[in-house]
């Protein structure tokens, strides 16, 4: 997986989303998650800056032994090291497409868990068995990503855009396939038996996630967006401006007048069997 975001802008606007905050606090306590009857060993696929990984993760898991947080950029793990460091959680550069980087931990994990991560992930079966191979038997797993997006037809909406199609000519937008195809939950619960998996809980929801001003989600998604390290710096604020005017065309303003971010996301809780 290639990947080129603008770590230090996504670490400044990132915070965990409300829909985030809902699916720890009411999906993994429902399914058990906080009643840890044993020493817990986690992984974080995809852990960014690490703010996900010190404000939701950490506060679950009552008896928590290690926290392995991983991440695929250097920047966010050079980020999540000196920003949000905590004795318990150890940052490493490691891709959950590439086994040699995981094979370390193979059969360790009591829970591992991937937040907005696998949307990114090209070969989600892949991603997935490995996951398998790094839990204990009888070990969890939760995900949480997107599969459709207003953000992702921007993306492909700026591509194709003839005032900026020559600069990101050969660059790979990363929209994922359930994007495009509109994939089901059943696709992902049949994806996941076929591993070896029990599936606890696999949903495909509908969220809208509202930001504090045109600033802030022009600034949050202009670091997520794996075109915008192509643009040239004297050509970056009319860039930025093209893409918030393109997310307000797919997306919109709340009752507040604040602008809202529409995806449909999957939630997935699965467990190795024993």
């Amino acid at each position: 997986m290639s990947l080129d975001l603008s770590s230090e802008l996504y670490y400044k606007k990132h915070n965990p989303f409300e829909s985030v905050k809902r699916f720890f606090a009411e999906i993994l306590v429902q399914l058990g998650w906080n009643e840890n009857v044993e020493n817990e060993v986690v992984m974080d696929v995809g852990c960014g800056p690490g703010r996900t990984t010190t404000e939701q993760i950490l506060p679950l898991f009552l008896k928590l032994e290690k926290i392995y947080a991983i991440d695929i950029l250097t920047d966010m793990i050079d980020i999540a090291r000196k920003q949000n460091f905590h004795p318990k959680i150890e940052y490493c550069v490691a891709n959950i497409e590439d086994w040699l980087t995981i094979k370390q931990w193979k059969e360790q994990m009591t829970k591992v868990i991937s937040i907005h991560c696998f949307h990114w992930v090209k070969n989600k079966q892949l991603a997935f068995q490995n996951v398998f191979h790094l839990l204990k038997p009888g070990g969890e797993a939760s995900f949480f990503f997107v599969l459709e997006a207003a953000f992702f037809t921007t993306v492909l909406k700026l591509k194709e855009n003839p005032k900026w199609k020559s600069l990101f000519m050969g660059v790979d937008d990363c929209v994922p396939d359930s994007h495009h195809h509109k994939y089901d939950a059943l696709h992902y619960k049949k994806m996941m038996e076929s591993i070896g998996f029990e599936v606890l809980h696999c949903e495909k929801e509908r969220k809208i996630d509202v930001f504090s001003s045109d600033e802030d989600i022009k600034n949050f998604f202009t670091s997520l967006c794996v075109l915008t390290p192509h643009v040239p710096m004297d050509r970056k604020e009319d860039f930025q401006n093209d893409l918030l005017e393109e997310l307000l065309r797919h997306n919109g303003r709340d009752s507040n007048g604040l602008p809202y971010h529409d995806g449909k996301i999957l939630e997935l809780v699965v467990r190795k069997k024993n």
